[in-house]
């Protein structure tokens, strides 16, 4: 191996890291959390469900990596806090959190609204966002990483009743370039990923038909796997980042590029 490439391959290690990932007991959050633990970080799988957490975490030793399974529901404070706490009592620092966890619940159309649905969405896909990353900041040295999970729907949204989750994907965008700011004094990163439509547990009941139809949107012709959206978060985690700050990174295949 030369030089060039050990230097190379270094810029993607998270060897003796710690990140912190929500959401981490499926699909994306999954896929992210056993990226970094194979990027060399400890991971700490944060889940409102417990076996999965567990079974994350269960992968990642398997692997010959570190895990912390932490039972969480990022919607109440003292769960957000007790995250980073645990994160803090078992691994003694926190450099990466990925603000992974969200929902996106079926929606009316405007200007029908179900307020109490909306609330629920804001809590978790944006109070959420904003709690954990203050509260992980105040723990984090010089050097801490925060990569968020938007959508491509905060750009162009994909079609009707799903204004609501937009909103509130619109406004991660918003957070991300607003908390870059705020935290560059403390030597803090923000960036947030952009995922198109990923094959996840979630879509894995859509019909053949309109996943045909979701791939033959995007110029790469495929639908997204959560690997593509962990090897972007591992990207905006790592030190080949270094100089990207506020981004907010679409990772859908080229598919708001052509407006499918």
């Amino acid at each position: 191996m030369t030089q060039t490439t050990a230097s190379l391959e270094s810029l993607f290690r998270l060897d003796g890291e710690v990140a912190l990932v929500t959401g981490a007991g499926a699909g994306i959050g999954r896929a992210i959390a056993l990226m970094l633990a194979q990027a060399g970080a400890s991971i700490v799988a944060a889940d409102r469900d417990a076996e999965t957490a567990a079974q994350t975490v269960s992968l990642i030793e398997a692997a010959g990596g570190q895990g912390l399974a932490v039972v969480a529901d990022v919607s109440l404070a003292a769960d957000c806090n007790k995250m980073i706490d645990e994160t803090i009592a078992r691994f003694g620092r926190l450099d990466v959190l990925v603000n992974n966890a969200g929902i996106y619940p079926p929606f009316p159309r405007l200007p029908e609204v179900d307020w109490d649905l909306f609330d629920r969405t804001l809590d978790i896909n944006v109070k959420a966002v904003l709690r954990c990353t203050i509260e992980a900041a105040r723990r984090m040295s010089s050097g801490g990483r925060i990569v968020n999970m938007s959508s491509m729907e905060s750009i162009r949204p994909s079609g009707p009743s799903a204004s609501h989750y937009n909103i509130t994907k619109g406004a991660v965008n918003a957070m991300t370039r607003a908390a870059a700011v705020d935290l560059a004094s403390l030597g803090i990163r923000v960036n947030a990923v952009l995922p198109g439509f990923i094959m996840t547990e979630g879509t894995s009941a859509i019909p053949e038909a309109a996943l045909e139809q979701f791939a033959n949107r995007a110029p790469s012709n495929r639908v997204g796997k959560p690997e593509d959206i962990a090897a972007a978060t591992l990207f905006l985690a790592s030190k080949a980042s270094d100089y990207v700050n506020g981004h907010c990174l679409l990772v859908d295949g080229g598919t708001t590029i052509v407006g499918g």
